[in-house]
């Protein structure tokens, strides 16, 4: 909902309200994985959630001038609360079984025992104000601070019962700077600082209620180019991403791993053409160096080859590359509009190794896939042919992060076929 109340002061307000349930029964490797033998073990694991929550957001612009600069001051209240009842289980390990010809357990319901059941509300309540000033029309600057209370509360229900709760309040500012010679080039340099509180995405548990925030901070400068009367534009950032007090659970032990400290250092360039007779270009490539820069955790994921039951090798990930980052990758898409409503279009993705596990003992191997697009549109509807993956690639594209045994495949080739119909 939105109320203009004049030309420089409106009003905004949005509120959303949502309530699910989710039902997950996976069976994984357990973390034993005997390489010579060639074989490795199932767990089983349960997730139960009945979740609801609500926000509500309002916002006041204002336009007014200062001393001749212009400012489009933005104020905002954020409220919200979550409710969260959660139940986990586990079953007992099955195998060894072989890794290329798996013979899948059969799971007795009655062999599923809970771990816990935990209940909590998480409540937040933020406040923020962000200015937008236009010295002239080259200089432009953005000033903003953000200040968030965090209130989480849980009840979990183990072997005894233990009641928690922590609450985190942090300031997050920041700035931004932007410099326009002329219509066609810009350039600016931007900063920022954020945090993330302990139960916001893992649990309220006794193994991460006193863990700190993880605070993130961004610095970047960029400049972007326009060719050709504005038909090919071009960008390029530098920035640099450090992330403390990172934080991780075992998909094996449930344990909270204190990562530590991390430090990307990336380059992204992107170019984009609206060129003659119907052809337009997107092109982008991102250079990432993420690497974990302090930490006294060490990754006991990894296991000595041939050895049953298997020994953690326990190595240490300070100065490791962080997980499923790769280093460098790319993609291409490119259309023509061939006349009579009809678009044809291709592309490719390109993406390099990646480490699965924080100890970087297993890597991911990078990968190459291809599209293609057929498109006919008319006054009201269109249709739409996409294949994907069109040479049937194998490849991973994601792991959990924290073990070296749970992959995530890429989808083989696959059609999609879309019809849409606007009134």
């Amino acid at each position: 909902m939105t109320h203009r109340f004049n030309d420089s002061l409106s009003l905004r307000n949005a509120f959303r309200y949502y309530d699910y349930h989710l039902n997950r029964n996976n069976t994984n490797i357990s973390g034993n994985v005997n390489e010579v033998a060639r074989t490795m073990q199932f767990g089983h694991a349960a997730l139960s959630r009945d979740e609801n929550g609500w926000f509500n957001q309002t916002e006041l612009t204002q336009k007014l001038t200062i001393a001749g600069t212009k400012h489009e001051i933005l104020y905002g209240v954020e409220v919200g609360q979550q409710s969260k009842d959660s139940m986990s289980s586990s079953g007992p390990t099955s195998g060894p079984t072989s890794i290329f010809n798996p013979v899948l357990p059969t799971i007795v319901a009655s062999a599923v025992t809970v771990n816990n059941r935990t209940f909590g509300t998480y409540d937040t309540l933020a406040g923020y104000v962000q200015d937008t000033i236009a010295f002239s029309d080259q200089w432009k600057a953005l000033l903003g601070v953000r200040y968030d209370s965090f209130k989480q509360q849980s009840r979990v229900v183990t072997t005894s019962t233990a009641n928690l709760s922590r609450t985190d309040n942090a300031f997050s500012p920041r700035a931004g700077l932007v410099w326009q010679p002329s219509e066609t080039q810009s350039y600016y340099l931007s900063w920022s600082r954020s945090f993330q509180p302990s139960g916001e995405t893992l649990p309220l548990a006794t193994t991460n209620a006193d863990i700190a925030p993880e605070n993130t901070r961004n610095t970047e400068v960029g400049a972007k180019y326009d060719f050709l009367d504005g038909r090919v534009s071009t960008t390029v950032s530098v920035f640099r991403l450090e992330r403390d007090n990172i934080k991780a659970s075992d998909p094996i032990t449930r344990v909270i791993i204190p990562v530590g400290k991390q430090r990307t250092d990336g380059v992204e360039l992107t170019l984009s053409a609206d060129l003659k007779q119907g052809w337009k270009v997107l092109t982008g490539y991102a250079y990432l160096d993420a690497k974990v820069t302090d930490s006294i955790a060490v990754d006991g994921s990894t296991n000595v080859a041939g050895i049953n039951p298997p020994v953690a090798n326990n190595v240490p990930i300070k100065g490791k590359r962080a997980t499923l980052t790769a280093m460098h990758s790319a993609n291409l898409w490119l259309t023509k509009d061939v006349g009579n409503g009809f678009t044809l279009g291709g592309g490719a993705n390109a993406v390099g190794s990646r480490f699965a596990n924080p100890g970087n003992t297993v890597s991911l191997p990078g990968y190459f896939t291809a599209d293609a697009m057929a498109v006919y549109k008319a006054a009201k509807y269109s249709v739409q042919l996409n294949i994907n993956n069109i040479f049937n690639t194998g490849y991973i594209v994601s792991g959990h992060g924290s073990s070296p045994n749970l992959s995530l495949p890429g989808a083989p080739r696959n059609v999609a076929l879309t019809l849409r119909y606007s009134m």
